[in-house]
């Protein structure tokens, strides 16, 4: 009996919909160029790992990244819907974009 409440309590937990994260959107952007993306509600609060990599720009449900250097990093945008984190890849110019 102890067995099955734990096989029990376990597959509630790996049904749990915060178990299973959803996967990174990634973004990628070439030095001194940006992108804008909209958001499913208003940007609440933006976090980058490295701001050095990327300057995040928000207005309103809308943000904007801008590439400033070389190299990758995560940037999560929080909203009233939750947060969403996207995976961002800075390249020396378009053709060494990730394809």
């Amino acid at each position: 009996m102890k067995h099955f409440a734990c096989l029990a309590a376990l597959a509630v937990a790996v049904a749990s919909p915060a178990v299973f994260a959803s996967p990174k959107k990634r973004v990628a952007l070439p030095v001194g160029h940006s992108m804008t993306m909209a958001m499913p509600s208003n940007v609440t609060s933006v976090k980058v790992t490295d701001p050095s990599l990327v300057e995040v720009k928000r207005h309103g449900r809308k943000v904007t990244l801008v590439a400033l250097a070389q190299g990758s990093t995560e940037a999560t945008v929080t909203t009233s819907d939750g947060p969403q984190t996207f995976r961002v890849y800075v390249a020396a110019d378009k053709y060494a974009l990730p394809q």
